[in-house]
């Protein structure tokens, strides 16, 4: 099932969304462009706010679509009596029925979709740096990650106008709440109601989500460290 669950996402991850929206609007291959990046700040670099901002849109979609159909799959339906995985409730009063599995595989969506996004299969392994679907992750699984990461995320663009700066700091902050949400009391109220249930996997999922981000940026470290990165100037 956690295979099965990765392989599934990592398809949903792979679809190029700035590939696809600018050969459509632009007729032109964003990844030969700019930074050559197919993610959302070098589609908004190339044909502007618009643009880069409708790439987000999709990056965010093919995050929440599989992510919240996989939950829905996993806990409401049934495999001959038993459902895959248990329920919000089960999760936290630790009480298990009737399931194949006892933890919540829906998780494994986030890492799979991520490394997809990172090294799409359907554009020769050539993608985004992985802060779309991160800030994604957070907007779309719990509204306190969401309120930390991008609000972080926020703050630190604003103060140093570096969109890869605060996508890193950005997400270091996500990978610190994704673990914040399993304090008893705060894991009863983090997420979006009994839904997704808090649970020491999403940490894992969004950590990991997290490094690859910062690996997916080290060229942008080190224009920064060497004042050579480029600033917004809208904020």
């Amino acid at each position: 099932i956690g295979v099965a669950t990765l392989i599934v996402a990592y398809l949903f991850g792979s679809i190029p969304s700035g590939v696809i929206i600018g050969k459509l609007l632009m007729h032109e291959d964003p990844r030969e462009h700019g930074s050559k990046n197919a993610g959302g700040t070098n589609a908004s670099r190339i044909w502007g706010f618009k643009i880069g901002v409708l790439v987000y849109i999709f990056d965010f979609l093919k995050l929440a679509i599989p992510l919240w159909g996989t939950w829905a799959l996993y806990v409401f339906v049934n495999f001959n009596g038993k459902t895959i995985c248990p329920s919000y409730y089960e999760i936290i009063n630790n009480q298990f029925s009737n399931h194949y599995i006892l933890w919540p595989a829906y998780w494994l969506v986030i890492i799979g979709v991520v490394i997809g996004h990172c090294y799409p299969i359907f554009a020769s392994f050539k993608g985004g740096k992985a802060a779309a679907c991160t800030f994604s992750t957070a907007f779309f699984s719990s509204w306190f990650v969401a309120l930390i990461g991008i609000g972080t995320f926020t703050l630190t663009l604003k103060a140093k106008k570096y969109v890869s700066l605060a996508s890193i700091i950005g997400s270091i902050a996500t990978s610190i709440a994704s673990w914040l949400v399993l304090i008893p009391g705060l894991n009863q109220v983090a997420m979006y109601g009994p839904t997704l249930a808090p649970h020491w996997l999403f940490g894992v999922v969004v950590t990991l989500s997290s490094m690859l981000l910062i690996f997916r940026h080290r060229t942008n470290i080190k224009r920064i460290i060497d004042k050579t990165e480029r600033k917004i100037h809208w904020m």
